[in-house]
């Protein structure tokens, strides 16, 4: 089995519970009722796991690509029109430094790049 394909929904689950939490405790603090805490925390709750997800899912997509087509810091350059030391390679392996809000700008380019190597 891959873990890496478990990776992006223990990753959700884990900041969702951790939300829910924080929320919960926080509602507490401010002396709300429980069932409107629990509606406060569950909505945090499901906000916190698809963003994180979404970004779990977007790390791996972007590192798979640049795996399986061997790009190096130019070519990652050449195809998002960014810069080349925003990707720096640490052992082999690329390291997002970029913000989290350029992850799907670039996941999208990389999607594109991805689908033109397999229709040549």
């Amino acid at each position: 089995m891959n873990k890496a394909k478990y990776f992006p929904v223990v990753y959700g689950v884990l900041s969702a519970i951790i939300g829910f939490l924080a929320v919960l405790i926080i509602c507490h603090r401010l002396r709300l009722q429980l069932s409107i805490a629990i509606i406060f925390s569950s909505l945090f709750a499901i906000f916190f796991f698809v963003l994180s997800y979404f970004r779990a899912h977007a790390s791996l997509e972007i590192k798979r690509i640049t795996a399986k087509y061997h790009l190096s810091a130019s070519d990652l350059a050449k195809i998002t029109g960014m810069k080349e030391t925003d990707f720096p390679f640490v052992n082999g392996k690329l390291q997002l430094i970029l913000p989290k809000r350029k992850w799907p700008e670039l996941l999208t380019k990389l999607q594109e790049f991805e689908q033109n190597k397999t229709k040549n």
